[in-house]
């Protein structure tokens, strides 16, 4: 355990205050002899007394302690920085360190994460399988205790690894279907453990997840060069000139990225992966066609609107029946990109 200056804190809270062992001792009820053993370090008081001693001198159990939670953070941090040096070339020693480190403090999250990495790394690097009991419940104690969401789910991956190299291929599965679903986390984790048609299941969701998040960043993108153009927001590497150009470039490398996916051999709302994709698709060219517009390419505008009413005249099944919503969505985005006299 790391040294405890309770007796060295008291001596000085009482000395600040101005008042003798003996005053202190009366405030207490205790014994003169039992404040000086404190503070001599000979005893500790007793855990009852603690946050009456505490009250009395109206300071934090922290401050009593002389526990500084900033420098306890920076101490196992370094710790573990330490340890890294030897997590590739030596990971048995990396493994001795934090060990070393968890016997002085005993149930550290960090510390306690930092060792599980070292025998996830371990097991699938070296094949070392003498650990997967304790790799479970480690983990599970982390899953049970932590509140880093983070941690948490990261530490459900390791877990499952460990059920694995038991054979236990249900529980592992049931783990990783527990990490949060709409994200690709929980299907990452699935298509790199699981087998068969988990797998190929897993794999699938997981590449519609990276696509959708990968399209989305680049129409954001997009919009944001595109507000930065229409405010005039300064950069000092980019001249407003570039604007529209980094604009359009982001929306285009959207659109490629999601035409890229749909699948060729069909045609209307089948050729989308999924529903709302055609929302993109015809979101990009209308956001291109803005481009276009501020760079005074009036031909290029008209073209980029004409091919985006191609698109969501086209891309759902029931447009026909329900034109006036469709492009109701259609219009309104047409007059927030300033191009209303477009609105068909």
């Amino acid at each position: 355990m790391a040294n405890i200056n309770l007796g060295l804190k008291i001596r000085e809270l009482r000395k600040k205050k101005g008042i003798t062992q003996e005053a202190l001792a009366s405030a207490l009820s205790v014994s003169p002899q039992a404040v000086s053993k404190w503070e001599s370090g000979l005893t500790y008081p007793d855990m009852s007394i603690i946050p009456i001693i505490a009250g009395y001198f109206e300071v934090s159990l922290d401050t009593l302690f002389d526990y500084d939670l900033k420098e306890f953070k920076s101490k196992i941090k370094k710790i573990i920085k330490d340890a890294n040096v030897y997590f590739f070339s030596d990971i048995k020693r990396y493994i001795e360190i934090i060990k070393k480190a968890l016997a002085e403090y005993p149930g550290n999250e960090e510390l306690t994460f930092a060792l599980l990495d070292g025998y996830e790394y371990d097991l699938r690097e070296n094949g070392n399988r003498s650990r997967l009991d304790e790799m479970i419940e480690i983990s599970q104690r982390i899953i049970s205790e932590s509140g880093n969401y983070v941690k948490v789910c990261s530490v459900k991956d390791v877990q499952a690894a460990a059920y694995l190299e038991k054979g236990e291929y249900e529980k592992a599965k049931t783990v990783l279907e527990s990490l949060p679903a709409g994200i690709t986390l929980q299907y990452d984790a699935a298509s790199f453990r699981l087998s068969g048609k988990d797998k190929l299941n897993a794999a699938i969701n997981a590449r519609c997840d990276h696509l959708q998040s990968l399209y989305q960043a680049c129409f954001q993108e997009g919009n944001a060069w595109l507000e930065m153009d229409e405010k005039k927001i300064p950069l000092s590497d980019t001249s407003f000139e570039d604007y529209l150009k980094m604009a359009e470039n982001a929306y285009r490398k959207g659109l490629n990225v999601l035409t890229e996916f749909m699948i060729s051999e069909c045609s209307g709302q089948s050729a989308y992966l999924w529903d709302g994709m055609q929302t993109f698709h015809y979101s990009f060219h209308q956001c291109i066609a803005a481009c276009r517009k501020r760079s005074g390419d009036i031909e290029g505008c008209r073209k980029e609107i004409d091919e985006a009413y191609r698109i969501v005249s086209t891309s759902w099944d029931d447009f026909d029946s329900d034109r006036d919503e469709y492009m109701k969505y259609f219009n309104r985005y047409l007059v927030d990109l300033d191009l209303a006299e477009y609105v068909k």
